[in-house]
């Protein structure tokens, strides 16, 4: 455990599992002197295979996408900021980070020395999580730490 509390990092995306994950958390877990670091990696779009005609339109479609990117990770760090008052936690951030969600918690957890890791999970199936991978498996697999995946259907508070 760290220096004056314990350092908690909550994966988070737009999804209710997500927050179902955190409010599980804040709801059951938190210590006053908790510092959560809340983890979001975007989504990731593909436009290189699309047919965007010219170069022109192509950079102009690129940069209204990432307008768009950059509006919803506004967004969900403003909801998870009121969140975190609404469950009385006193100290955190909101760390952003691109590329494949498991392995960006992973990253930033061990970077930031956390001591636990809280995670949703989407509920796959043994067939959808070994074709599509799951970012709940990765990061069971790979973390530091330990890891709580939440898997709360219908958990709201």
């Amino acid at each position: 455990m760290s220096e004056g509390g314990r350092r908690i990092a909550i994966g988070i995306d737009e999804s209710d599992f997500a927050e179902q994950a955190f409010n599980y958390y804040a709801d059951n877990m938190k210590k006053d002197d908790d510092y959560v670091i809340l983890i979001h990696t975007p989504e990731r779009y593909n436009v290189m295979d699309a047919n965007l005609g010219t170069p022109v339109k192509r950079a102009t479609v690129l940069q209204e996408i990432l307008e768009e990117v950059k509006v919803k990770v506004r967004k969900l760090e403003e909801k998870y900021k009121k969140k975190m008052e609404e469950k009385g936690l006193k100290a955190g951030k909101f760390v952003t980070r691109r590329g494949d969600p498991g392995e960006a918690i992973v990253h930033v957890a061990e970077k930031e020395s956390c001591d636990l890791i809280i995670t949703g999970s989407r509920g796959m199936g043994m067939i959808r999580r070994t074709i599509l991978g799951s970012v709940s498996d990765y990061v069971l697999h790979h973390a530091h730490c330990p890891v709580l995946i939440c898997k709360h259907e219908g958990y709201k508070k």
